[in-house]
């Protein structure tokens, strides 16, 4: 609609045509505009007529959609039409309101009330409508202060009229009133209680208190509070001075609530406050120490306190002195707070071990790593009885992480090697293993001869006194070991070890789905006694495989142990990822190879929603197989839009932990993870006597090659049936390396789009070695143009890998890098003058297909006001609808953030691995659920650094050119969407 045709036409007209050729905006600016341009009688006409609908619209519009919002005056002439109705526009009174408006408003208000006194309208149109919309315009700076109280006496008197209750939460906008009022009337109106009471307190605790000399604290209010004890209960003030008044006239239940004060202060109070906190605390619990030994029993965790626990120690208080340690026991489950606490912990238990048994276990294991060598010895005699009735294993892994520290006489003195009980020795065990005194030898041994430690922990123990050089110490001669344990040690003595093995008899039940003749006959040249030994040892094993397993595994040829691996991977996920069963994959670390890749990346994506636990341990597992293409699907599904966020998380996890194995970063890591499956090396595959070597053509099949240099795409079938099995575990072997091969190549796309979009560099040594010398990338990055960076003696810096790997320019003239050089993929961001059209001219003539569109990227760079408050804004406002939004924001790699209050997604966020980077697009009010053209403003995007704790947040205008040109575009993207 033009400007003219809009002035033009009626305001009933106009009105007609909203939300069809018309925005609310327009129609309330053409409204401001003829109320003061000289056709107000036309808008006063119209207002006292229109339909409620029309001031509904009206009184929904603000900030810069409403031209009143902004103005008083404005505000005020419109007032005058809408008061009469019932109606008031919005806008900012606590910046607009000043003597002359809040006079007016003052008017309109008795009017509209005499109005509805006389028609008898309900509360919520008469009263609501002064209170809710009218009294905040009504307190202004420089009030004359008789005004300030005949006002807040007048909205008093208004609310006892509409018979709303003194703690009524709404229809009391009077805090601006509050603000001036002097500390006399401020505690006069207190005394009124409700929700004028809150504010008062509100105002005075959050601007006034803190104001206040030093020491002074709350005592003005010391006489109103012993006047309105009720008040105080509802106050939740931690002032000592308060809280001892009130004690003396509470009950029971009111003296706990003041305990908990009291302790609160003591956590956050400073030294002066702290002081006269700890006075008060002495004289109420000698007076009643019950309230405080309650909330200690049950809320230890939040009440106690370091300068709690340090004074109660200090005065050996006998009524709160035992419920200390477990006080500070929940409290201990971070390290933070086990290390300010460690000191008082050990004089504590040293002091106090009996209290120990009042620990429960799940809070004994917070604290026991803070026990040094005296503390232990005060307090194993009170430990061992806890441990040996406890099976927690966390009890005994905290034990065994203090083994350094615990005097092996103590252990023998405490009795733990004398028949303990199954915790105990259990315990024991792990304690011995990990203690670094070599004269834990002779415990080992006596330990071993006991004969209760089972197959796997014995050959734990055998390895130990190998290590000791004791072989052959702590053979039992107990009937009960001789059935339950072996170690390869007496193996290696000369005793043979299947007649070891055999004297095993008792196996775990949890073998029995994997006891089938097919699996173990993988396990040859074991016999199927033995095969079953291994399943036994790994199933009863707490943690990694025992010796013993390694032993036997070490006896099967590798080939076998990867199709035993394969086997126990298939078995488990055709049970659906029993947890019961997963103790199989203990074997697969070191053992499997890139044949149960495939079937536990499948598995993931299987149980992604309905079993998600399970999910993210395949994820797991797949990790610890540890192989480049193993580690190269991991990274695909740390990455995937359509895995879950915990099966994502654990992804990450395992590739930090495949970094940390490697000593590299994780972005070093993921250079690596294109694997060439021996291609570069040269791979053979044998059947019989014929070998046979697989080569990659430049189209990336596969050829296989005789003896006599003859080329096929398949292994030649065998007449000799002796020879079958070998030919068909070949020709798995070359079905698989496709296969493979396929996933591989599927990937490098958003491997480079990353590298482009993030700018990475590779110095030039490795990059040689990760593009030039790999025989897969060699040939699928021939499209790609890289650019080489510290080059200033390159007439062009730009290039491309040619068909006969040789590197050249976009003349095909050949490029000589120089060392020390580093090299990117080449962006337009930073291209020279021309650069870009060379080059698209280069690639048509070739007709090479790109593997990424560098030539299409974004180059333009944001402006230098996009970046502000730590943010990196788009180059104008952008609101879009919902589904737009999201639809974009997933193309671009973005994913969804938490859902918070609303319920509502506040941002969605990117992960760039290869930088180590998260960015975070914050925007308007998105549900989880979609809203079909539900408007959402785009706000800003804000950069973490996931390489440093936390996240920290990083500065975008640091980002690379290629990145900030990258987040450019996408900016310009949403915000052509936007006007579409």
């Amino acid at each position: 609609m033009s400007t003219t045709d809009l002035h033009a036409a009626s305001l009933s007209d106009l009105y007609d045509r909203l939300h069809e050729s018309l925005s609310d905006e327009a129609f309330a600016a053409e409204l401001d505009s003829r109320l003061h341009d000289g056709r107000a009688d036309e808008v006063r006409t119209f207002l006292r007529g229109c339909e409620e609908r029309c001031l509904n619209i009206l009184g929904h519009l603000s900030g810069s959609d409403a031209p009143w919002s902004r103005d008083g005056d404005r505000w005020l002439a419109f007032a005058r039409l809408t008061v009469p109705r019932g109606h008031v526009l919005s806008g900012r009174s606590e910046e607009l309101t000043n003597a002359h408006v809040a006079a007016e408003v003052r008017m309109l208000a008795e009017q509209w009330l005499a109005h509805a006194r006389s028609a008898d309208l309900p509360v919520y149109k008469g009263i609501g409508l002064v209170l809710g919309s009218l009294l905040p315009w009504l307190s202004y700076p420089g009030m004359p202060y008789e005004e300030v109280t005949s006002t807040l006496d007048w909205a008093l008197a208004l609310r006892e009229e509409a018979g709303f209750r003194r703690n009524h939460e709404y229809h009391a906008a009077w805090k601006p009133l509050v603000a001036q009022l002097n500390d006399a009337d401020l505690l006069r109106y207190a005394a009124v209680g409700g929700k004028l009471f809150d504010d008062v307190l509100d105002h005075y605790r959050n601007e006034r208190q803190p104001r206040q000399p030093k020491g002074q604290g709350w005592k003005d209010w010391l006489p109103f509070f012993a006047e309105h004890p009720q008040l105080f209960d509802k106050s939740y003030i931690d002032d000592p001075d308060l809280i001892g008044q009130r004690w003396a006239s509470a009950g029971a239940p009111r003296r706990e609530e003041l305990a908990a004060l009291l302790l609160s202060q003591l956590t956050y109070s400073q030294r002066a406050e702290r002081t006269s906190a700890l006075q008060l605390l002495d004289r109420l619990v000698a007076e009643d120490p019950a309230p405080f030994a309650k909330q200690l029993r049950e809320n230890g965790r939040y009440q106690i306190s370091l300068a709690l626990a340090m004074h109660v120690m200090k005065h050996d208080d006998a009524a709160l002195l035992p419920l200390l340690l477990p006080a500070i026991a929940q409290r201990c489950d971070r390290e933070d707070e086990l290390r300010r606490y460690r000191s008082v912990i050990r004089e504590l238990v040293t002091r106090r071990p009996a209290d120990l048994a009042e620990v429960p276990v799940k809070d004994l294991v917070n604290v026991l790593p803070a026990f040094d060598t005296a503390s232990l010895k005060a307090t194993l005699p009170t430990l061992t009885p806890l441990i040996a009735g406890s099976s927690a294993k966390g009890l005994r892994a905290a034990m065994a992480g203090l083994a350094a520290h615990i005097p092996l006489a103590s252990l023998v003195d405490a009795g733990w090697l004398n028949k303990p009980p199954k915790n105990l020795l259990l315990t024991c065990r792990d304690v011995l293993l990990a203690h670094p005194d070599p004269a834990v030898g002779p415990l080992l041994a006596q330990l071993l001869a006991g004969g209760k430690l089972d197959a796997a922990s014995a050959s734990s123990v055998q390895q130990r006194l190998q290590q000791l050089g004791l072989t052959g110490q702590g053979a039992s001669t107990s009937d009960e070991s001789q059935a339950d344990a072996a170690s390869p040690a007496s193996a290696a003595g000369g005793v043979d070890l299947e007649a070891q093995l055999a004297s095993i008899k008792r196996l775990s039940a949890a073998i029995k789905p994997f006891d089938t003749p097919e699996l173990l006959a993988l396990c040859a040249p074991l016999s199927e006694h033995a095969a079953r030994v291994l399943l036994h040892v790994s199933a009863i094993a707490e943690g990694g495989l025992p010796p013993l397993a390694g032993e036997l595994l070490a006896r099967i040829p590798a080939d076998n142990r990867a199709r035993l691996a394969l086997a126990l991977v298939q078995q488990w996920i055709a049970s659906e990822g029993e947890p019961k069963q997963r103790w199989a994959l203990r074997l697969l670390p070191g053992h499997a190879d890139d044949r149960v890749v495939d079937a536990l990346v499948s598995a993931v994506q299987a149980w992604n929603r309905p079993r998600l636990q399970r999910a993210a341990a395949a994820v797991e597992h797949l990790g610890e197989v540890d192989s480049l293409y193993a580690l190269l699907r991991v990274q695909e599904i740390s990455e995937s839009r359509s895995l879950k966020d915990q099966v994502q998380r654990t992804a990450r996890i395992a590739l930090r932990a495949a970094a940390a194995r490697r000593k590299m970063s994780v972005p070093e890591l993921f250079d690596e993870l294109t694997p060439d499956f021996g291609l570069g090396q040269g791979l053979t595959v044998t059947v019989g006597p014929q070998s046979y070597r697989v080569e990659l053509q430049g189209d990336l099949s596969l050829r296989v090659i005789n003896d006599k240099n003859k080329a096929s795409k398949t292994i030649p079938a065998v007449k000799d049936e002796a020879l079958k099995p070998e030919w068909e575990a070949a020709t798995a072997q070359l079905k698989t390396l496709a296969t493979s091969l396929k996933t591989v190549v599927k990937q490098q796309a958003p491997r480079m789009l990353a590298a482009l979009v993030s700018g990475k560099r590779w110095p030039l040594d490795r990059w040689q070695r990760l593009f030039v010398a790999h025989p897969l990338l060699r040939i699928v990055g021939r499209s790609l143009i890289w650019r080489a960076e510290d080059a200033p003696g390159l007439a062009r810096t730009s290039f491309r890998l040619a068909e006969d790997f040789s590197l050249v320019d976009v003349e095909d003239e050949t490029v000589a890098l120089p060392a020390g050089c580093s090299i990117s993929l080449w962006h337009p961001a930073t291209a020279q003058p021309g650069e870009r059209e060379a080059w698209q001219t280069y690639m048509a003539d070739y007709e090479l297909e790109p593997l990424v569109d560098q030539l299409g990227a974004c180059a333009e760079q944001p402006a230098p006001g996009q970046f502000k408050n730590g943010m990196l804004l788009p180059p104008a406002p952008i609101t879009l609808a919902q589904e737009q939004l999201g639809g974009l924001l997933k193309k671009f790699g973005y994913r969804p953030g938490p859902v918070g209050d609303g319920p509502s997604i506040n941002e969605h966020v990117w992960r760039l691995p290869a930088l180590e980077l998260s960015l975070e697009l914050s925007h308007g009010y998105f549900p989880p659920y979609l809203d079909l053209g539900l408007p959402v403003a785009v706000e800003g995007l804000r950069v973490h650094d996931l390489s440093k704790e936390y996240g920290a947040s990083a500065d975008p205008a640091r980002l690379p050119k290629p990145l900030l040109a990258t987040l450019q575009g996408q900016w310009l993207a949403l915000a052509a969407k936007a006007a579409a």
